[in-house]
């Protein structure tokens, strides 16, 4: 009788450690940083090809957005817009920044476009939340 405990016990606590496993398994988290391709949009420009590096970078690590500057700009908008309502989620102007991060977990997933623009630049990408 206590054999029979035991090992019915044991199958319990088996059971329910692969069913745990299991359900683990099937959990996604996205905490990698992506980059957002970023290209110029200004239309009246011709497209230059030279060895410049671009000025300003985009990333995404889970559900935040972060622009980084290789040098001060002075003054610089970030809009960020979803595609699916065309609705514009977030707009900032910012002044002397060399790094700017935009929390977005409070919006839902899908589509959205970033512009980034100043005197200098204006560029746009594209990224999935």
């Amino acid at each position: 009788m206590k054999t029979l405990l035991i090992v019915l016990i044991t199958a319990f606590i088996s059971i329910c450690s692969i069913q745990a496993q299991e359900n683990g398994s099937m959990t996604e988290y996205n905490n990698t940083e992506r980059e957002i391709p970023l290209k110029n949009l200004q239309p009246n420009k011709p497209i230059s090809r030279s060895l410049i590096p671009q000025v300003a970078h985009a990333y995404l690590y889970d559900k935040i957005v972060s622009v980084s500057f290789e040098e001060v700009m002075q003054v610089v908008t970030i809009k960020i817009t979803k595609e699916s309502t065309g609705e514009t989620v977030y707009s900032q102007e910012y002044m002397n920044s060399a790094a700017i991060a935009v929390d977005l977990t409070w919006q839902d997933s899908g589509t959205y476009y970033i512009e980034i623009v100043s005197d200098t630049i204006s560029l746009e990408g594209e990224f999935m939340l």
